[in-house]
């Protein structure tokens, strides 16, 4: 038999485990990419929602967005690209929230006029019957 001349080393069954691990560990360093499309996203949702409406009607989530957004450029220059990516995906949503929030604000103002307009013209249209 063959398997008789392979001296015993190379039928450890180390050596394949020992190919498995470094293959693993090969694709485990691979290195994360940096987040230059996620960094750009978040900076113009960040240009977008950095407005006086925005500013006046939803403060907490434009700052939120803005501290992720400088916490993610840190992690950029430290190269921790998983970390950077995730600060700017959540910086990109709070500036989106930022922008809902101030936009719902601005159209719920808009229906209490319209609603201020609806009664004062019913209010002149029930003065103009009793005359």
């Amino acid at each position: 038999m063959m398997i008789d001349r392979i001296p015993r080393l190379e039928r450890s069954p180390a050596i394949p485990l020992f190919g498995a691990l470094t293959f693993a560990l090969l694709i485990g360093c691979s290195s994360t990419p940096e987040p230059v499309a996620e960094m750009a996203a978040a900076k113009t949702s960040l240009v977008a929602a950095d407005n006086q409406e925005t500013i006046k009607h939803a403060p907490v989530a434009i700052d939120r967005a803005k501290q992720k957004l400088k916490r993610a450029e840190t992690a950029i220059a430290k190269e921790e690209y998983e970390e950077a990516k995730r600060l700017a995906e959540e910086a990109q949503a709070d500036a989106e929230l930022a922008q809902a929030i101030a936009a719902k604000t601005e159209a719920e103002m808009a229906v209490r006029e319209l609603e201020n307009s609806i009664q004062v013209l019913r209010e002149e249209i029930m003065r103009a019957r009793s005359r």
